[in-house]
């Protein structure tokens, strides 16, 4: 009896420890950091991803109060892969607040904090961060790093955010693999710079075919309910106008309407002639569309779209640039245009990713546009003509070369009111991103978009051109800036070696007059591509292989020579010469 006693005790003891040691094992903790959500009717979501099931709550304080504020406690659970949206409730406009997860097992986060947005209806001054396409063999996002340091209000992903169907598609395997997949994704590129910006700074999200799941993807995609599941699983909960179906949705920032659009799911397939009954908003989500932009009394509506409205960019595998953006879709289009002019809808501007090249335009398809004045860096319009004009813009953090091209040239792009593009260099490593800063507070009204870019070692990121856009009650001012290079410079020709066709880009640091000619081996000029007169700034030509006489040139090495004579140091001239190989 006493021996029973006494193994009663240690079984006790030994129970009593093992429970210690499973609950201690048991305790909570992030799996990444929590994704600040939008912030409306003064409340604020935040997504949280745990390591294990349990209680979560998050403790909040405004300021540098003392009286902490806690919001409701909510279960984490594996068919939610570990994560839950948290309400914060009670919240201010114009404030900051600081943060952390609370889990039941007893542990908690570290502090984290994030600042709120200006109050709904009034006039406000804010700025957000929008691009696109964050392709998971392009990891490290540097861009995640600098953004932080411009203190947006918010950030606006606009689509591709990953790659669902590339390095390892998912719709090659089994349908109960999907959703696991799609989480993997997310997993690898919510990487610690995109983690570390997301926890303090508020994040828009919409999709675009490769994170909705499949490549130039309609309402017919057969995995959309699996990759929404996954889509919401990621991201803090928004107003959604149709919650069982769709993504998108509307929001105000001070006294700006904010329409985020779902491109996706209620498309119409490409290869459907383009007509009344093609579509890629869907009837309900164009009627809440217009019905939106026409209620509106903001002095800018803001479209935050996956695709853009412009005529390039978009799905090139079909032969057809722009076949999958709203180019191939151009009578829904029109209509949203021609409804726009119709009712005189004024300050519509559209921010969009998916072309995979920076650029900006004015979408008028009328007569081209009289200006009351133009100087080489502003246009001046009557508001009764561009007034119910769209502007569009377009971002994404790829790989890209200089910047080429002019918004204020009436003729780039055969483009008779304006144009601005930065075009794609497969094989570079510098990084664009768009930061729109919104004035509503004076009495002229402004946007202004600017476009960063990362230096050749994607490193360190500066202005590289900006857009302002002005508003007063007769007319609308369009201002343009580009970076003046520091230096004179010429770049490596991309691709190298090539076959072809091939970009060379140069840098004009002051007014000048330059050369840039093509040289064979023996030293013998085989073809000028530039001469003249050149203002400072980035530039960029195309050789196409030919010598002056347009005969194709024998594959082999040759060497692409820029000199300069400066309007300020005529007496010194600059040499800058580099190779390239030539394959046939």
């Amino acid at each position: 009896m006493e021996r029973n006693f006494y193994h009663i005790i240690v079984v006790m003891l030994l129970t009593h420890s093992i429970q210690n040691k499973v609950s201690a094992s048991a305790r909570n903790d992030l799996s990444r950091l929590p994704i600040v959500g939008l912030i409306q009717d003064n409340q604020v979501p935040i997504k949280v991803k745990g390591m294990s099931p349990g209680n979560i709550q998050i403790e909040y304080f405004e300021g540098n109060d003392s009286v902490s504020i806690f919001s409701d406690w909510k279960y984490l659970s594996y068919s939610d892969d570990l994560t839950k949206s948290l309400i914060l409730n009670d919240i201010n406009y114009n404030s900051d607040y600081t943060y952390r997860v609370i889990f039941s097992g007893g542990n908690n986060s570290d502090w984290s904090s994030f600042s709120t947005f200006p109050e709904q209806s009034e006039p406000g001054e804010f700025s957000f961060v929008f691009s696109a396409c964050f392709r998971e063999n392009h990891l490290p996002h540097n861009v995640f790093n600098y953004i932080p340091n411009i203190s947006p209000t918010f950030v606006a992903l606009l689509g591709d955010q990953i790659y669902a169907d590339y390095d390892g598609n998912i719709n090659t395997g089994p349908s109960y693999s999907v959703v696991p997949a799609l989480r993997n994704k997310y997993g690898r590129n919510f990487d610690e710079h995109f983690q570390s910006m997301s926890s303090t700074i508020p994040i828009i999200a919409t999709w675009d075919d490769h994170d909705y799941g499949q490549d130039n993807a309609d309402s017919t995609y057969i995995y959309k309910e699996e990759t929404k599941k996954v889509f919401k699983e990621t991201y803090p909960i928004y107003p959604y106008q149709v919650e069982d179906e769709g993504i998108y949705y509307q929001f105000k920032i001070a006294d700006v309407d904010v329409f985020v659009l779902d491109t996706r799911w209620y498309r119409s397939p490409m290869d459907v002639d383009d007509n009344e009954d093609k579509t890629m908003l869907g009837e309900e989500q164009l009627s809440w569309l217009l019905n939106g932009l026409n209620q509106s009394t903001a002095p800018f509506k803001l479209i935050l779209s996956s695709v853009s409205m412009n005529d390039y960019g978009g799905d090139t595998s079909s032969g057809q640039d722009g076949y999958d953006s709203w180019m191939g879709y151009t009578f829904e289009r029109n209509t949203i245009l021609s409804f726009i002019e119709d009712n005189q809808i004024y300050g519509v501007l559209v921010f969009s990713g998916d072309q995979h090249f920076p650029s900006s335009h004015i979408l008028n398809w009328d007569a081209p546009l009289n200006s009351i004045s133009q100087t080489d860096s502003s246009i001046v319009y009557s508001l009764s003509d561009l007034g119910s004009a769209v502007f569009d813009f377009s971002s994404s953090p790829f790989h890209y070369n200089r910047a080429t091209g002019h918004a204020l040239n009436q003729e780039n792009q055969n483009n008779p009111f304006y144009s601005f593009e930065i075009f794609r260099d497969e094989l570079g490593y510098p990084s664009v991103y768009g930061l729109a800063e919104v004035n509503t507070e004076n009495d002229i009204k402004s946007v202004t978009v600017t476009f960063y870019e990362f230096d050749s070692y994607n490193t360190l990121p500066y202005r590289l051109y900006g857009i302002t856009v002005q508003r007063d009650n007769t007319t609308v001012t369009i201002s343009q800036s580009m970076q003046t290079p520091n230096y004179f410079s010429v770049e490596q020709n991309f691709p190298n070696p090539f076959n072809g066709v091939t970009n060379i880009l140069y840098s004009i640091h002051e007014n000048c007059n330059i050369k840039l000619t093509i040289y064979d081996i023996l030293g013998s000029e085989v073809i000028t591509l530039s001469k003249g007169f050149h203002k400072a700034g980035k530039y960029s030509v195309i050789w196409e292989g030919n010598n002056f006489h347009g005969t194709p040139m024998p594959s082999g090495i040759y060497y692409y020579s820029l000199n300069t004579v400066s309007e300020k140091t005529v007496d010194q001239s600059v040499s800058l010469t580099k190779k390239m190989i030539y394959l046939k």
